[in-house]
């Protein structure tokens, strides 16, 4: 399935068709999801998918479907610090299949379960959309190249246009000797670090994109965090892993 094509015409939406989808396409989805290769094979995730009316949040769009998503602890019995970032690529792969199967999504930060999970994440609505939930590459609000990378790659225009938590686009890249050097904000600042804090997993999003624009040009992708050697990051920026 062609995921790539997505990246550069997906839009988020609120306004969905109130029937849900065929039990086939969910069925397909979780299939879909079961078979991506994680970012990193010792975060543990899982996810439930249910309908609006098992699903607490303000503002939330009428959705016929959430995907809510989960960590849980890593073997040493602690939150692996990769978890949210895991989170992202693999359920921005998700994202990136609804989409090519002519269905709509939202990420939504505030989306959670009636039921108390305190390992949740976040969310995701989707279904149909009830209006047009496409747009063209130059419509995309995102900063350009040179202010989220060194050094050029091909594949950073699918990066570049990842969705991220209040548009904030917390990531950035250093291209070097082959290799993609990752890193992001921990906190957005000011009013906006205060009311979105996940970062963290709006770099995997971004990591998702890399990998499906590897997987396009034929390229691939193998993520790593390296201990030692990396450029050192930007003032206010973490180092978060090394993609080659």
């Amino acid at each position: 399935m062609d995921l790539y094509s997505p990246i550069f015409t997906r839009a988020s939406t609120r306004k969905f068709d109130a029937k849900p989808l065929p039990a086939d396409t969910l069925k397909d989805l979780e299939a879909y999801i079961a078979s991506v290769k994680p970012l990193v094979p010792d975060v543990k995730l899982t996810h439930k998918i249910v309908g609006g009316s098992e699903v607490k949040g303000m503002a939330l769009p009428k959705a016929p479907h959430f995907l809510l998503i989960s960590g849980g602890p890593s073997a040493a019995g602690k939150e692996h610090p990769l978890r949210n970032t895991a989170a992202g690529f693999l359920y921005q792969h998700a994202e990136l299949w609804l989409y090519a199967n002519g269905c709509a999504t939202r990420w939504l930060g505030g989306a959670k379960g009636k039921a108390a999970d305190p390992n949740h994440i976040i969310g995701i609505a989707f279904g149909k959309p009830s209006e047009p939930a496409a747009r063209k590459p130059e419509d995309f609000k995102r900063k350009p190249l040179n202010e989220i990378a060194k050094g050029a790659d091909s594949r950073l225009e699918a990066v570049r246009l990842a969705p991220s938590g209040m548009n904030g686009q917390p990531w950035y890249f250093i291209v070097d000797a082959g290799k993609i050097h990752v890193y992001y904000k921990a906190s957005l600042g000011g009013l906006a670090g205060k009311l979105y804090n996940l970062t963290s997993l709006d770099v995997g999003i971004a990591l998702c994109h890399l990998d499906v624009a590897s997987e396009h040009e034929g390229k691939p992708f193998n993520f790593a965090v390296i201990r030692s050697g990396t450029p050192a990051p930007p003032q206010g920026f973490t180092y978060v892993g090394t993609a080659e």
